[in-house]
């Protein structure tokens, strides 16, 4: 007679278990992980784009309008989105004369250090 196995042991049962548990321990590990990065990231295109709007806000502005005078401006909007808060800060004659930069921040709560997005850009009245 030949010996012909039929089916699944028990052994080979058990090893696929093992295998299984193990990946799946792996793959739960990672889920807080990922969850932190996909908020930060989240948080960060938010502040990213609140700083853009802003700046765009700030580029249409007159040249000599309240919004470009000299000096630190706080968003009158802030708190924006509950944990936004964005601020503005317009340099006279930098890099050149007759020529302004602006630099706009927001800042938003995180667990990290890194939690604000800045964008700067100059300014001048031949535009």
């Amino acid at each position: 007679m030949i010996n012909s196995q039929k089916g699944i042991g028990l052994v080979e049962i058990m090893i696929a278990m093992l295998i299984f548990g193990v990946g799946i321990t792996a793959a739960l590990r990672t889920l807080p992980d990922s969850n932190k990065a996909t908020s930060r990231a989240r948080n960060l295109t938010i502040a990213t784009n609140l700083a853009q709007q802003k700046m765009e806000q700030l580029v249409g502005t007159p040249i000599n309008g309240a919004d470009l005078a000299a000096g630190n401006h706080v968003d009158p909007e802030n708190p924006i989105d509950i944990h936004y808060t964005r601020n503005w800060t317009v340099t006279d004659n930098s890099p050149l004369t007759d020529m302004k930069t602006v630099t706009v921040t927001v800042t938003y709560t995180s667990g990290s250090s890194d939690n604000s997005a800045t964008l700067t850009t100059y300014l001048t009245s031949r535009r």
